[in-house]
């Protein structure tokens, strides 16, 4: 049996994308990388109970979103591109079960924002408002490229060696990193690109492996982790 990974999905409820109509929605790129990884994708809507969902799925992949606020005391962002509150507040539930149970758990852009601002990390709101001098990464849907520099002690060090061109969509970043877990990856311009829980169950990537080269590694090692605490 292939480990099943369930997939977080965005929430449109101003009608942007079908008029009057609420509607969950994530790339299908997600799911063709698990899929390409050896897992069996399965998206989880914020309408499934957290901890049930933690008992179906093996794993879990927080996918890419919105602006995240800088506080999550906030109900919602402070930008007019703010991630959907019910959608903030029902990813840190499952980010709460997946950890209580061990499941393997990876968060893409917006999910390794929300995994570090969730355990006491902070949030960089705007990286060029911030950092002048940084490199152009992307945001508000236009994919950039760049490189990361990746630590030798990652999980991901193995697969990618000590640098890989990443496809970038972001403008927002990690600022400190949360208790418990270490950075593992930067860019050039010292920009944080991918954490790690040092219990080793938890991984964070700013960038979007599903939409270039690393997947294999990235998705792969959701994929072994799950199979490994099936």
């Amino acid at each position: 049996m292939r480990p099943v990974i369930g997939i977080t999905v965005s929430i449109d409820a101003s009608g942007r994308l079908r008029p009057a109509t609420e509607v969950l929605f994530v790339r299908r790129s997600y799911a063709r990388a698990v899929a390409a990884a050896g897992g069996l994708p399965l998206l989880v809507p914020p309408d499934a109970d957290p901890v049930e969902a933690t008992r179906v799925c093996n794993g879990f992949v927080v996918s890419g979103g919105a602006d995240l606020p800088e506080s999550l005391a906030a109900s919602r962002g402070t930008t007019a591109n703010a991630e959907n509150a019910d959608r903030i507040a029902w990813d840190r539930r499952l980010l709460d079960g997946a950890h209580a149970l061990r499941r393997p758990l990876l968060g893409v852009c917006y999910g390794m924002q929300l995994l570090n601002l969730h355990h006491g990390g902070t949030l960089l709101p705007d990286i060029a408002a911030r950092l002048p001098a940084a490199l152009d990464h992307g945001g508000d849907g236009r994919a950039s490229e760049h490189e990361v520099i990746v630590a030798r002690e990652s999980v991901l060090f193995a697969g990618l060696g000590p640098a890989a061109s990443v496809c970038s969509r972001h403008h927002q970043a990690v600022a400190r990193v949360a208790p418990g877990f270490r950075t593992v990856a930067t860019a050039p311009d010292g920009v944080i690109e991918a954490i790690e829980a040092e219990a080793g169950d938890a991984l964070g990537v700013e960038w979007h492996p599903e939409s270039d080269a690393t997947a294999a590694t990235v998705y792969g090692w959701l994929i072994r982790r799950a199979e490994e605490r099936a």
